[in-house]
């Protein structure tokens, strides 16, 4: 075989190129395939997590359903609903503020709508209150304010005593507040 290959040695050439390229076509072919392949693989494995997420949530949706419409409930009870309109709102929150002040005992001086304060989820809506009282019935008015329903949040608080005068020198401090009240409203 040597010999032949030392004699006729541009056919020798022809004939290895002749296997080279078939063989080297080949294994390109292969090495591209074997690096698609990896690559598909590298995204099943990026996805697959994100799948099993997707199952859980399927398998999972009717108690999140049910999770869901408690939320809502519970939402309702301490926000007002979108339907509502701003302004009847605040009127009404502005009534029930002076209504549960004056339950209390305290003497509602002045109370302002303030204008709502617009965000993404929900409107801010405010009322600004003062009012005039002894401790125990600011006590007792704000502990009426907490179990109020749609909830009502004070935003800011200001107490300011009295002065006693000589002759009032017996009886209880009375108190100046000013608080600014929030509710909110739902947007959609």
């Amino acid at each position: 075989m040597k010999l032949w290959i030392k004699t006729h040695r541009r056919s020798a050439v022809l004939i290895a190129i002749s296997l080279l390229l078939p063989i080297y076509v080949f294994f390109a072919v292969l090495g591209k395939t074997l690096t698609t392949r990896a690559e598909y693989q590298e995204q099943i494995d990026s996805i697959a997590p994100r799948i099993a997420r997707m199952e859980g949530l399927v398998a999972k949706e009717q108690a999140l359903r049910d999770a869901l419409s408690g939320v809502n409930t519970v939402m309702n009870d301490f926000i007002y609903p979108s339907g509502s309109d701003a302004a009847a709102v605040s009127a009404s929150m502005q009534a029930e503020a002076r209504r549960i002040l004056g339950q209390a005992g305290m003497n509602v001086s002045n109370s302002q709508v303030l204008p709502v304060r617009k965000r993404d989820v929900f409107d801010y809506v405010s009322v600004k209150v003062v009012a005039r009282g002894e401790l125990e019935q600011l006590d007792r008015s704000l502990a009426e304010i907490a179990r109020f329903r749609p909830a009502i949040f004070v935003e800011t608080f200001d107490a300011f005593p009295n002065r006693k005068r000589r002759k009032n020198v017996g009886e209880e401090q009375t108190l100046t507040v000013t608080m600014q009240l929030l509710s909110l409203r739902a947007v959609q």
